[in-house]
């Protein structure tokens, strides 16, 4: 069923949703907010389908859900004229069309695999900033951060279980050091251009 209440909700690869940060390019779903523009857009595709993302929530870095909407010539356009708290059947302008946007999707990031994780989270206590300084890689993961999903928690055990051992560095700057020796995690690249 689909209401504002209960949007569709559409899994798509985690690395779309990248806001550039954590040594991980933006994503096209990331580079299509507009929220900030609107009534002028920025836009993405999913399955031949043109979309624009009007807001994120983020559990944590990684797992995240847009609120998108796809865009729909204004001539074409048959569903709600307003509706409330959402940006269905507003009209916007993409490349001098006008267009409205239909009913809200959800778009959600997929679980990274479980080496994905493991280099991430190598990468969230290196360049963490605050939130990861004055502490060890094992006291980072022990009490500042750990995934909700389930490859992430996977990596983040084996992960401790390596700190327990004293196979991992135990400093940001050490961690910094050993991600700059091994090569980087690279998945086969996906092409979202339009």
């Amino acid at each position: 069923m689909n209401t504002a209440n209960n949007p569709p909700r559409i899994v798509t690869h985690w690395r779309r949703f990248s806001n550039g940060l954590w040594r991980v390019p933006e994503g096209d779903i990331a580079a299509a907010y507009c929220a900030d523009t609107f009534p002028k857009l920025k836009v993405f595709t999913h399955e031949g389908r043109l979309f624009t993302n009007c807001g994120c929530n983020f559990s944590n870095a990684i797992e995240t859900e847009a609120n998108c909407y796809p865009l729909i010539p204004a001539d074409e356009y048959h569903g709600a004229e307003s509706t409330p708290y959402s940006y269905e059947g507003r009209e916007a302008a993409y490349r001098g069309q006008v267009l409205k946007l239909g009913a809200k999707v959800l778009f959600v990031s997929s679980d990274p695999t479980l080496e994905e994780w493991r280099h991430l989270l190598r990468i969230l206590y290196a360049d963490g900033g605050c939130f990861a300084s004055n502490c060890t890689y094992g006291g980072f993961l022990a009490n500042r951060y750990a995934p909700k999903s389930e490859n992430g928690r996977a990596a983040w055990m084996e992960e401790l279980a390596e700190c327990g051992g004293r196979l991992m560095p135990r400093t940001q700057e050490e961690m910094r050091r050993l991600l700059a020796q091994k090569p980087t995690v690279h998945p086969q690249q996906i092409d979202f251009a339009l």
